[in-house]
């Protein structure tokens, strides 16, 4: 008889075991679901992001290039001016 008792309380043993690894499994499964699905969510959120960011810095390097065409052009006049003052200032001695 003991030992019937014995191999009924350790199968309950297993039993309960099972149960609570089942419990377990079914418990973590949950939390890496919603882990994933807040995984999805941010990087979707992210890849807005990326977009945004993408367009702005299109939007500087235009910026940029008009930036520097239009200093060209300053340093270009500015030449211009220049040249055409010291030939003021050559004609200016002459007379």
């Amino acid at each position: 008889m003991e030992s019937a008792s014995v191999s009924s309380s350790l199968s309950d043993l297993v039993a309960v075991s099972v149960e609570s690894l089942l419990s377990d499994a079914t418990r973590m499964q949950a939390q890496c679901r919603e882990r994933s699905e807040q995984l999805s969510l941010a990087t979707m959120q992210l890849r807005v992001e990326s977009g945004a960011l993408r367009e702005q810095c299109e939007a500087a390097q235009l910026d940029m290039a008009r930036i520097r065409q239009q200093l060209d052009e300053l340093l270009e006049t500015k030449a211009a001016f220049e040249s055409r003052e010291r030939q003021a200032l050559k004609l200016s001695k002459q007379l």
